[in-house]
């Protein structure tokens, strides 16, 4: 998918975002850039990776419950909890919140058995070259950052770091079933500090 909206030359955080997003660089699936730009100097790359894992997995629970962006962000503290109880539904925001993160696995093992890997979580080497103009003049995408990003954004997720998911993750989340054949799993990852 083409990128959409904001440069992520002026917000690290976008481009791991447009990277990792399940259907090309999309910007709704996270949207750090819009607390990013006013402190990109302060964000570390543990606040850039939790700021669009959370909303990754935010995002996929609120969108199961089909509520659309800006009516979610009303939901965004408890998952829609408070709102499922109101239905006769019991569930509490932790649950909900697992729930996200076999969503976003779930994704991702179906792209996964499709052929992405780390490979396709990448941004056109445009981006390596330095804005001209604008707030975020002189700016650019640093591959090695971007890199230590991405290592960092699986460690989060619990995924290898060719961006597969593990077998210790799958289970952990209860997909063992979504498994075949056709479907490649990543090693166990190795933590390593990204700050």
């Amino acid at each position: 998918m083409e990128l959409p909206a904001y440069d992520p030359r002026g917000a690290a955080g976008m481009a791991l975002a447009y990277a990792t997003s399940d259907r090309g660089g999309c910007h709704r699936r996270a949207r750090p850039v819009e607390r990013e730009v006013f402190d990109a100097d302060g964000w570390s790359v543990a606040d850039r990776v939790a700021a669009v894992a959370t909303a990754q997995r935010t995002r996929s629970v609120l969108w199961s419950l089909v509520v659309d962006d800006f009516a979610g962000e009303t939901l965004w503290d408890d998952l829609g909890a408070e709102w499922l109880a109101a239905v006769g539904l019991d569930y509490d925001p932790a649950e909900l919140e697992r729930a996200g993160e076999r969503i976003w696995t779930l994704v991702r093992l179906f792209n996964a058995r499709e052929g992405f890997d780390r490979a396709g979580d990448e941004l056109p080497d445009v981006f390596e070259r330095p804005l001209a103009g604008g707030p975020s003049a002189g700016r650019a995408l640093d591959r090695e950052t971007f890199d230590r990003m991405l290592d960092a954004y699986y460690d989060a997720w619990g995924w290898s770091r060719d961006g597969l998911p593990t077998r210790a993750a799958v289970e952990r989340l209860g997909l063992g079933d979504a498994v075949d054949d056709e479907t490649p799993l990543g090693t166990d990852p190795t933590a390593l500090d990204h700050d």
